[in-house]
C-alpha cells in the first residue's frame, strides 16, 4: 500500500542551484510560495561522459494553481496517450513505491537512483528529470518524488501532439534562457509532475 510520508527538512538537492537555498517564488505567477499549499520542483539534468557529476540545464518550481493551468493546454488527444503510456508502465512505478515505503527509504538518493518508469538507473541516462511535491514546506515522499530518464521522457514527447509540445517548447522558451544545442536535446518539462 502507497503511504504518504512528510520529511521534515528539505533535501538540498531540491534547493535552487543559483542560491543554495529553497526555491522562493512560482516560475509563472511569481507568488511566494511560503503562502501556498503545496508546490512542486523540476530539475532537468544533463550528462557528459567523463564527468562524474551531471548538470543542472533547468530547475524551477511552480505552485499547484499554475500547474493545473499548463495540465488544461495539454491537447485532449496526448492527455489520453500519456494516460495509456503511464498505464503501460504502472506496474514498474508501483512495485518501486511499494518497496520504497515498505522499507522506509525515505531520501531523496533512494527516491531517484532509477527511472520511476522503466527502472533504467540514472547515471546510465544523457538526460533526465527528477521532480517533487513540497507540502506546507515539508517535502512528500508518496507517488512523487519522480524521476524520469531519457528513455521516458522519448516516449513521452512520442504520446504528445504537435500542438502540446508546441505549448512546452513555448514554456521553455519563455522561461529559460536555453542555448540551442541545448534547447533540441532536452525534453520537458515532465508532463507526470505537472
Amino acid at each position: 500500500m502507497i503511504k504518504k510520508h512528510l520529511e521534515e527538512k528539505l533535501p538540498e538537492f531540491l534547493y535552487n542551484f543559483d542560491t543554495n537555498a529553497p526555491f522562493t517564488h512560482c516560475i509563472m505567477c511569481n507568488e511566494d510560495l511560503n503562502s501556498k499549499e503545496a508546490y512542486a520542483i523540476e530539475k532537468v539534468f544533463k550528462q557528459h561522459k567523463g564527468i562524474a557529476k551531471p548538470e543542472i540545464v533547468y530547475e524551477y518550481a511552480i505552485c499547484m494553481d499554475c500547474a493545473s493551468g499548463v495540465q488544461d493546454e495539454i491537447s485532449e488527444e496526448s492527455m489520453e496517450s500519456l494516460k495509456n503510456l503511464y498505464e503501460e508502465y504502472s506496474l514498474n512505478m508501483l512495485m518501486k513505491l511499494e518497496y520504497l515505503h515498505e522499507t522506509e527509504k525515505y531520501n531523496i538518493e533512494s527516491w531517484t537512483e532509477r527511472c520511476s518508469f522503466t527502472g533504467k538507473e540514472l547515471r546510465n541516462c544523457s538526460e533526465y528529470s527528477v521532480s517533487a511535491i513540497i507540502e506546507g514546506g515539508k517535502m512528500v515522499y508518496e507517488h512523487a518524488p519522480l524521476a524520469v530518464s531519457d528513455e521516458f521522457m522519448e516516449l513521452v514527447q512520442e504520446q504528445m501532439s504537435k500542438k502540446t509540445r508546441d505549448y512546452f517548447d513555448g514554456f521553455k522558451d519563455n522561461f529559460f534562457d536555453l542555448p540551442p544545442e541545448i534547447k533540441n536535446l532536452i525534453n520537458g518539462p515532465t508532463v507526470g509532475i505537472i
